[in-house]
């Protein structure tokens, strides 16, 4: 699939702002009009108990569930397993933290701790300062909600897509055992973090007890997302699910445009990947700042230095000459490569780029 073109002028579009933009493929589309469909309500729907079992067996957990979104498979996941009035550690740049509407306060009662998450880390030491191991016969604070939820994100969106790999999320798992914390993952481009990892996700995913992942981001499904844990973790989960508005009929349709997703689109993730890279690279030689190394999947972060002018002038004109990317966030802006865009796209984005920054008044 190839950038989109504009009517009215026949120029392209390169539309960086995320990997949620794709449009399902004529072979999804085929796949999702013959789904086999039924009640999922009476968990009848054949398509969503296979993507469900699917989901299973690719990461190695007891069951799966199908939910309307990366937001409400957090929310689900977290409101299942923390009772309202504790408090949970998160990054202060993660999408739980900043892009979810507040939920953990709003409707699961969970007081926020944010720690800085520099490359998408906590920064250990700090997180064993604040939280040391309770000693045996230790009286509860009556003060302060008491911690019961790590969170982490991975890729981490907020940081650029950076990958948490297995040691360290080992590590985190055994400070969360030693507080008798829960452990959740925002896995919504896992299968980015397992590719550029080399990796089966399944080895990410081991060390926690519960994750959300979405089929939208990279992977091309029209919607729709999946959380993974034990069974009894799941059927609390299908609970707090209906609670949100999140309960389905015959949504196999959606279903299996998700199973297609899984079969057939993760093996092309590691293009996105080399695209960015490439992307970066073109980024950096025309006088961005860009830390190159650091990008690890299919996403770019690249600050402007001053002397290419100011960035809600710069994006004005990107805008205009159809690179697309989202407003910047100071002098940074954000580029995702996905299925929508090859390499040839990326390099005639770069050349549209070069001209707009040569040609700056």
């Amino acid at each position: 699939m190839v950038a989109q073109v504009l009517d009215a002028s026949n120029e392209q579009i390169f539309d960086f702002r995320s990997d949620t933009l794709t449009s399902p493929s004529d072979a999804m589309r085929k796949r999702m009009a013959s789904a086999e469909v039924g009640d999922d309500f009476y968990r009848e729907d054949p398509s969503i108990r296979a993507l469900e079992d699917l989901t299973a067996t690719i990461l190695g957990k007891e069951d799966a569930l199908f939910v309307l979104s990366g937001t409400m498979g957090n929310l689900v996941s977290i409101r299942s397993q923390v009772p309202s009035g504790h408090s949970a550690i998160v990054s202060a740049t993660s999408h739980l933290h900043v892009n979810e509407t507040g939920h953990l306060a709003s409707i699961c009662g969970i007081t926020s701790q944010a720690f800085s998450t520099p490359g998408g880390k906590f920064d250990l030491g700090e997180l064993m300062n604040f939280a040391k191991i309770p000693s045996p016969n230790a009286p509860r604070s009556v003060l302060t909600p008491p911690l019961k939820l790590i969170c982490v994100e991975n890729t981490h969106n907020g940081e650029g897509g950076r990958c948490l790999d297995k040691p360290y999320l080992n590590q985190l798992k055994r400070f969360a055992d030693e507080r008798d914390l829960i452990f959740h993952m925002d896995g919504a481009r896992l299968f980015n973090a397992a590719v550029a990892l080399s990796v089966d996700p399944s080895d990410l995913v081991a060390p926690v007890d519960s994750v959300s992942f979405c089929l939208s981001k990279g992977l091309g499904a029209p919607g729709g997302a999946m959380i993974a844990g034990s069974r009894d973790f799941i059927e609390e989960a299908r609970h707090w699910r209906q609670m949100v508005g999140g309960g389905m009929r015959q949504s196999g349709i959606m279903a299996a445009a998700g199973h297609f997703a899984l079969k057939e689109n993760l093996k092309r993730l590691h293009e996105d990947h080399s695209n960015a890279k490439a992307l970066a690279l073109g980024l950096d030689a025309l006088g961005f700042e860009i830390a190159v190394e650091t990008v690890e999947t299919n996403i770019v972060m690249a600050f402007l230095p001053k002397e290419l002018g100011e960035p809600a002038s710069l994006h004005k004109r990107l805008y205009q000459s159809g690179v697309r990317v989202l407003p910047p966030k100071g002098n940074r802006l954000r580029f995702v490569t996905h299925m929508g865009l090859n390499s040839d796209d990326i390099e005639a984005a770069l050349k549209v780029i070069g001209r707009l920054v040569e040609g700056r008044s």
